[in-house]
């Protein structure tokens, strides 16, 4: 990686409770980004961030774990951190030099416990943050009763900037709501397809653009 100022260095880190794929994240960015050949998982233990024996043995995340992937020009540093409250500590020391956090929610699950928790700590610093909705390919997902449990709990801020077209086993497309496009992908992930947004889900976008743009404007 050629050496860059430090302007095109961005710290992210990755937030959530325990079990809501914040280690699976990461293997996907690795993945997207070209740093690793194939995806890992917690099943097979072979991720690139939960690596100690520990880690391994319970088959969740103890110490956070510094990865970095290029991506356009920048070097972003991702901090994979783990969700249980008992390894707080890791998570308040990724927070100081985080410029930005990213919050996993698990589509089937909600806003959990632990979630509420950590978001605590994501306020004291002040923390900029991106709430993603993950594991939107499972059965019992629900995207929509997600974000609506998450602007009940971190307020009105919350707002979509792109939504799932199908959830569950069907799901392979995301409407992204400030470009007004679709992009659909591959069963193997990388670049995805650039589609117009589908006539029946347009007053669905529209709406949800302008509620955006409301936010956006209202908001620092």
């Amino acid at each position: 990686m050629a050496t860059l100022d430090s302007n095109h260095v961005k710290n992210i880190v990755l937030l959530g409770h325990a079990g809501c794929g914040k280690t699976t994240l990461a293997e996907s960015m690795l993945f997207e980004a070209g740093v690793t050949k194939r995806r890992g998982s917690i099943a097979t233990k072979n991720t690139v961030s939960d690596y100690h024996e520990l880690e391994l043995e319970r088959g969740s995340s103890v110490f956070s774990s510094l990865l970095h992937i290029p991506w356009k020009d920048y070097k972003i540093n991702i901090i994979d951190t783990p969700g249980y409250d008992d390894f707080s500590g890791e998570v308040i020391s990724a927070l100081r030099v985080a410029e930005i956090g990213v919050m996993v929610l698990n589509a089937k699950e909600g806003v959990e416990v632990g979630t509420d928790v950590i978001w605590q700590y994501t306020e004291a610093f002040k923390t900029p943050m991106l709430f993603v909705v993950n594991q939107l390919d499972k059965e019992g997902a629900d995207f929509d009763k997600t974000v609506k449990e998450a602007k009940a709990h971190f307020g009105e801020k919350v707002v979509a900037v792109q939504y799932p077209l199908l959830v569950g086993e069907r799901f392979n497309a995301i409407i992204d709501i400030l470009n007004m496009v679709m992009y659909q992908f591959k069963p193997d992930g990388g670049k995805p397809e650039k589609l117009p947004i589908p006539d029946a889900e347009k007053a669905k976008a529209e709406q949800l653009h302008k509620d955006l743009v409301e936010t956006i404007a209202s908001n620092d």
